[in-house]
């Protein structure tokens, strides 16, 4: 366990900044003391950097360490999918900046709780911490993947315990844990390598990290608010910090709860979706001069 204070980071370019702005501006009303947040940005316009500026000033108890992402760190890196973008591989980076521990969120999800505890969670010595994947743990339970996930075991290494396999969307990192194995910054930085991954940087750290995880309960990435369908397709296996509602609910997919809503959405968890656009609300009144969403 550490005393040391966590440090919350974010990683969006021009297409996210919006939602992860909201999500930072959450946790930090959330939290029930000062953190310190990374927000590192690719592509950003300078009234983007100034909106951050303007949502860390409302919370003076946190300190914010604002940070453009080079273009040169993902050069040649390509993400197969067009919801996830090369600027996902920006967290593959944080040990070159960071020290301690960190929270890594993405930008599309609904704070609901405090983080702060995630400072001194138990880690059993492990590098990484994360909740093991919504779909994957659904096919494990119930057998018979889709076509796509099909894929995305197919390209993972042979023998891999796919019981173990993490979603990257909320990770805890052990900065100076992950520094003190071998080789193990090189692998993370070579964007390269990624390539042929049906979900980039995901399985790329799943592939590094494989049996150096330790897994949080899904209240720490929950997938659309589906807390008791999550905690059903894992029961049994260990999981560390579990509580009784979510912390961070996760939209994970191609399809928003910032976008026009759809059926899919809405059959996900329309509860969520409403929550996650009264979270909006909330933000827009504490911020009128920032826009719900930027002209394509």
């Amino acid at each position: 366990m550490t005393d040391a204070p966590l440090t919350i980071a974010f990683v969006s370019d021009s297409g996210m900044f919006l939602p992860g702005l909201r999500a930072m501006d959450a946790a930090l009303r959330h939290v029930s003391g000062g953190v310190d947040v990374l927000f590192l940005g690719s592509n950003l316009t300078p009234q983007m950097w100034d909106w951050l500026a303007q949502v860390a000033s409302k919370h003076p108890k946190s300190n914010l360490r604002a940070e453009v992402l080079p273009d040169e760190w993902l050069a040649g890196a390509h993400s197969p999918q067009s919801f996830i973008t090369s600027t996902a591989l920006g967290r593959m980076f944080l040990p070159r900046l960071m020290t301690g521990r960190v929270l890594y969120l993405d930008g599309d999800i609904l704070v609901s709780g405090d983080l702060s505890g995630a400072a001194t969670l138990d880690m059993q010595g492990q590098p990484l911490a994360g909740v093991r994947d919504f779909s994957v743990m659904k096919w494990v339970s119930q057998g018979g993947p889709h076509a796509g996930l099909q894929r995305q075991i197919d390209v993972m290494p042979d023998g891999m315990d796919m019981t173990g396999y993490i979603n990257s969307g909320v990770l805890l990192m052990d900065i100076d844990a992950i520094r003190a194995i071998p080789g193990v910054i090189d692998q993370m930085e070579d964007v390269a390598a990624t390539a042929g991954y049906p979900t980039l940087d995901q399985d790329w750290i799943n592939v590094i990290f494989q049996d150096r995880i330790i897994h949080l309960d899904p209240v720490w990435n929950c997938s659309w608010g589906r807390l008791k369908m999550q905690r059903k397709h894992q029961a049994g296996l260990p999981l560390i910090a579990p509580e009784p509602h979510p912390l961070v609910v996760h939209f994970h997919g191609p399809h928003k709860p910032w976008q026009k809503i759809r059926m899919s959405s809405l059959s996900r968890n329309a509860w969520a979706v409403w929550q996650y656009r009264r979270d909006m609300a909330t933000f827009r009144s504490r911020f009128p001069n920032i826009p719900d969403h930027l002209p394509k």
